[in-house]
């Protein structure tokens, strides 16, 4: 009967190289947890537009908030990116308004989904209303704001704009790690998903 063991050598460097393998992932996630954050703000009334971009950089250095008024624009900027001190950057996250002049937040968040856009769509919004919830939620959203003069908004925000950004990126990680994890599993929608081991 042949043995299919490996001899002790092979075995610690298969280990020593699973390890070597899954150092950059924890590396990586770590880092996504510093790194900037680009926010596209689509926004038609310009006073509303300057409190959020205002509010981020008073309450935190990570996140950089720019701002279009359409529809149009954003599909644009999402596309090619948005300039960050003379630099194109790519788009982490959408803050939108419901009403906007040329078409609605659920339709953008709709397009930016069967683009195949996986950019975290927040609301914030003036548009009331569980229907209109559920509508956002229905085409691809990932949280929804009524506006409201309280600074306690802006913060919440904030947070959960990092928290979905940090989220993406950590799974774009270790997605990305390959067959290094073997816990790994796709679930539906793209979702990751891991075992609790």
């Amino acid at each position: 009967m042949p043995d299919n063991t490996s001899p002790p050598s092979d075995a610690r460097a298969d280990t020593n190289a699973a390890a070597d393998r899954s150092e950059p992932t924890a590396a990586g996630a770590a880092e996504t947890r510093h790194a900037p954050i680009t926010v596209l703000q689509v926004e038609p009334d310009a006073r509303s537009a300057e409190l959020l971009e205002a509010f981020a950089a008073r309450l935190t250095d990570r996140v950089r908030v720019r701002s279009v008024g359409r529809f149009a624009d954003a599909l644009d900027a999402v596309e090619t990116g948005v300039e960050v001190d003379g630099e194109r950057v790519a788009v982490d996250c959408v803050v939108t308004e419901q009403r906007l002049p040329d078409g609605d937040g659920v339709d953008l968040t709709e397009r930016l989904r069967e683009a195949g856009r996986g950019v975290p769509v927040v609301f914030h919004t003036t548009c009331p209303g569980e229907e209109r919830e559920a509508a956002a939620f229905g085409a691809g959203a990932d949280a929804y704001f009524e506006k409201g003069s309280e600074r306690g908004r802006f913060d919440a925000i904030l947070d959960r704009i990092r928290a979905l950004v940090d989220e993406r990126r950590e799974r774009e990680v270790t997605t990305g790690a390959g067959a290094a994890s073997s816990t790994r599993a796709s679930g539906a929608s793209g979702e990751t998903l891991r075992s609790e081991e």
